[in-house]
């Protein structure tokens, strides 16, 4: 393995587990314990416990730091009320989106942001370009462990080892302060699995103590640590977009059809918008598109997509097996000439393997969402 790769303070749990470890991001992490599918459906019908502390995390504070974001930010942030979550997008001048985040509203003058890994140095030297100095900025990210406890036990879990915290009255998209077991944590429940669940921030030196009490005291509710393979599983699944994948300097939230993030309307100026109304004017040039693949193989990123008469009109940006649904998955973008045909043909190898075109998501949601999220 790379010498080079950093690692997450959970490194050695990792590896007492016998964990399968990958380069992802600059890190060396978990792609998976047991098995995908095994950690996948062990999510699905109880718990999944997964390390994603290679994500970034910002704290920015500052009387008009609301504002100061909102310059940025495609998503309404007045509308985050005090301890509430928003999905939001940093796009550049093109509508090209430098990435998808979360943004917390942990205080009246400061926004917490959750970045992806990958992303974190080109998020923080965005943010220093566009925001004033009136803005404090303090990158989080290495002192900052982050644990996502995510399935339909998940509030079971929680509740037994923090029972004073009423985790069955938080709300999807809300946060806290809390703690666990004598272990400071903002809680938020928030995930990216589809299912009912947790993320837990906390600093770095308490993520190991709190992953093994997570495991001992899940074992009896079937809980199992799951790796990035598994994730990646559970987010097509839903439909989820991967920055690099279905995101992109290239790509704008609206080809990924991710209009409802993106208020053009309510929110009067912010970096990408009149490139944005352009292309809402005339319809993207290309749509993301949710298949359903008639075969065993699977369709991976890059792959052709054509018409039933093999014109080429796409590309694959994710694919997996569903282990649900017993079949191949698969998200990609089409021209929007072909973007109304309901049944195309992937091109796997050599051969072109027949696909239908379905709705999202492939696997019912559990998440428990708020009218206000």
């Amino acid at each position: 393995m790379n010498a080079l790769l950093a690692r997450t303070p959970l490194y050695q749990n990792h590896l007492a587990l016998k964990a399968r470890m990958v380069p992802f991001a600059g890190y060396e992490m978990p792609v998976q314990y047991q098995g995908v599918i095994e950690e996948t459906k062990a999510c699905r019908k109880a718990v999944g416990l997964f390390d994603v502390s290679h994500m970034g995390q910002f704290s920015l504070k500052g009387k008009n730091v609301v504002s100061q974001l909102q310059k940025l930010a495609t998503n309404q942030l007045s509308k985050i009320a005090l301890g509430q979550a928003q999905y939001n997008f940093l796009c550049n001048e093109r509508g090209g989106v430098i990435d998808d985040i979360i943004v917390y509203r942990r205080s009246e003058d400061e926004l917490f942001l959750c970045v992806n890994a990958s992303n974190r140095l080109a998020d923080w030297d965005w943010l220093a370009a566009h925001l004033d100095k009136t803005v404090s900025r303090v990158d989080l990210s290495d002192e900052t462990a982050l644990l996502a406890v995510q399935g339909p036990q998940a509030e079971s879990l929680l509740t037994k080892l923090a029972p004073q915290s009423d985790w069955g009255k938080m709300g999807y998209y809300w946060a806290k302060e809390t703690s666990i077991c004598g272990i400071p944590v903002f809680a938020s429940r928030t995930g990216y699995t589809g299912e009912d669940g947790f993320e837990l921030y906390l600093k770095s030196d308490k993520a190991s103590q709190l992953w093994d009490l997570l495991l001992n005291e899940g074992s009896p509710l079937g809980l199992q640590p799951c790796g990035l393979g598994a994730r990646d599983t559970l987010r097509l699944e839903m439909g989820y977009p991967l920055h690099g994948h279905e995101l992109s300097s290239e790509i704008t939230p609206l080809q990924a059809g991710l209009n409802w993030a993106v208020k053009l309307d309510s929110v009067p100026e912010f970096m990408g918008r009149k490139a944005l109304i352009q292309e809402k004017q005339v319809g993207p040039r290309v749509l993301l598109k949710a298949l359903t693949v008639q075969d065993k193989r699977i369709a991976r990123q890059g792959y052709e997509i054509a018409t039933p008469d093999k014109v080429s009109v796409g590309t694959i940006s994710s694919g997996s097996l569903s282990p649900h649904l017993g079949c191949p998955i698969a998200l990609g973008f089409i021209s929007k000439e072909a973007a109304h045909l309901s049944h195309f043909l992937i091109k796997v190898r050599q051969d072109w393997v027949p696909a239908s075109v379905t709705t999202l998501p492939f696997v019912p949601s559990q998440v428990k969402k708020r009218k206000d999220s």
